[in-house]
């Protein structure tokens, strides 16, 4: 039995819930760029984040689904350990340039809006030269909020 599938059966024994029919998304990684990704978990597992913005474009190119509401996902930590499980609460489509400053405060990470955007430009525009599309304000990011639900 993997790590994970122990951290899964831990969650269902302490909600008790039924194995047939709890839901389970996955396993996933928070990453940052030039650190080992522990920052954006302990952001997690601190409250501080509970959202996360990526590019919908990449979705579309990619064609993998939009995270839904209600998925449930395993986070682990860069050496593959679990760490919590997170719930999907909400997931919206938005241009870019309409993420207010509640919204981008949710990811835990800057002092103000123009903070926020100025480093969302380069990673959207990093994502964007990878995926092969073009980013601007406009461009459609999908904000998705989640909670902790077992740590």
């Amino acid at each position: 039995m993997t790590q994970a599938e122990e951290y899964w059966e831990a969650y269902l024994a302490a909600t008790h819930q039924n194995k047939e029919e709890a839901a389970f998304s996955g396993e996933l990684m928070f990453e940052d760029e030039g650190f080992t990704g522990m920052s954006q978990l302990a952001l997690i597992l601190g409250g501080q984040k509970t959202a996360v913005f990526s590019p919908f474009p990449a979705y579309e190119i990619n064609r993998e689904p939009l995270p839904l509401a209600g998925e449930v996902y395993i986070v682990e930590d860069t050496n593959g350990k679990p760490r919590c499980i997170i719930e999907v609460t909400d997931v919206n489509v938005i241009p870019f340039g309409e993420v207010s400053w509640e919204m981008a405060q949710r990811e835990g990470e800057d002092e103000n809006l123009q903070a926020w955007r100025e480093k969302q430009r380069e990673y959207m525009s990093d994502e964007a030269d990878l995926c092969g599309f073009d980013f601007n304000d406009g461009t459609k990011v999908v904000f998705e909020v989640f909670k902790v639900i077992y740590r």
